[in-house]
């Protein structure tokens, strides 16, 4: 078991894309009584996780003005274009040039609303009780984010440069690690359709 008192925890939360299939800033879409993104960010900073880092690319001006009053390190991916990969790794080399200690890293997609603070915790708690160096998501048969790898995934986090993100770290490492599958609905928002459906159905704010 890991020391849960001395475990630091940071949340990468991936914000750079262009939203192409969207047909707009899909990080901005209203969501309760805020965003997308903004969900994302006001559950992360609910979690147990010591830092939220947010990683913005694409309309990097226009996402920073709507989030910048929250707790929050924000950091821009230059190389944006290059896909989710390029993201994960701009935040660690982020963190190494800042020399900010973490021993794990808990990355977070910010189109997945149906994913909260409690389900963060779940992870965390997996991560401190099992002897695994990576603990995974798995959604609709398929396995990856949010994902928490320990520090020992440092250096091959900060090397990707690919848009297939963390996926293939947990592919190739399988036999270490856990996999959590989730118990409810939880869709990532890929199209303007799966957003209005969602949206009129669970998104909207209460008031």
């Amino acid at each position: 078991m890991k020391n849960k008192q001395d475990l630091k925890i940071a949340m990468i939360i991936l914000a750079a894309g262009e939203s192409i299939r969207m047909g707009s800033t899909k990080q901005l879409l209203p969501w309760k009584d805020t965003t997308l993104l903004g969900h994302t960010i006001e559950q992360g900073l609910a979690s147990d996780v010591d830092s939220v880092f947010v990683v913005l690319g694409a309309n990097y001006n226009t996402i920073f003005e709507t989030i910048k009053r929250h707790r929050i390190t924000i950091i821009e991916n230059s190389n944006w274009s290059l896909g989710m990969g390029s993201s994960i790794a701009c935040a660690i080399e982020f963190i190494k040039i800042n020399d900010i200690h973490f021993d794990a890293f808990l990355i977070v997609l910010s189109d997945q609303p149906f994913i909260g603070y409690k389900y963060f915790n779940k992870l965390i708690n997996s991560f401190i009780n099992i002897k695994k160096n990576i603990v995974a998501t798995q959604i609709n048969n398929r396995v990856g984010a949010p994902s928490i790898f320990s520090l020992d995934y440092f250096k091959v986090l900060s090397e990707l440069k690919n848009d297939i993100g963390a996926r293939e770290i947990i592919a190739a490492n399988i036999d270490d690690v856990y996999i959590v599958e989730t118990e409810d609905l939880k869709i990532d928002i890929d199209t303007e359709e799966s957003y209005k459906a969602l949206y009129n159905q669970y998104g909207k704010s209460p008031g």
